[in-house]
């Protein structure tokens, strides 16, 4: 399922539970994708889903449509997402990539 289609399904879920939906595809992104030289990738991701979750929350109603930047960073900051992370950094990379 892509994101956009997740975002779709969980509108209407509490704020709370949305972050727990949109972690839990974050964190299987960063495992598969999360290894050394490709973080830009992953902050890259971090900050379209940030981007698509606020314009989500923005079209949910008639008051959303006032969803500053301050308060969505007070939201993120009570239901953070999760930090774009390496799961497989550069020492392990090299260790692996001995023959």
């Amino acid at each position: 399922m892509s994101l956009q289609e997740l975002m779709r399904r969980i509108r209407h879920y509490k704020i709370s539970d949305q972050a727990d939906e949109i972690n839990v595809v974050l964190r299987g992104h960063y495992g598969y994708y999360g290894v050394a030289g490709n973080l830009r990738s992953l902050v890259k991701v971090y900050r379209a889903v940030e981007l698509y979750w606020r314009g989500m929350l923005r079209s949910r109603s008639w008051a959303g449509r006032r969803l500053t930047w301050d308060a969505f960073n007070q939201i993120k900051e009570r239901t953070p997402l999760l930090k774009p992370k390496l799961r497989l950094p550069y020492r392990e990379l090299q260790a692996l990539a001995v023959l």
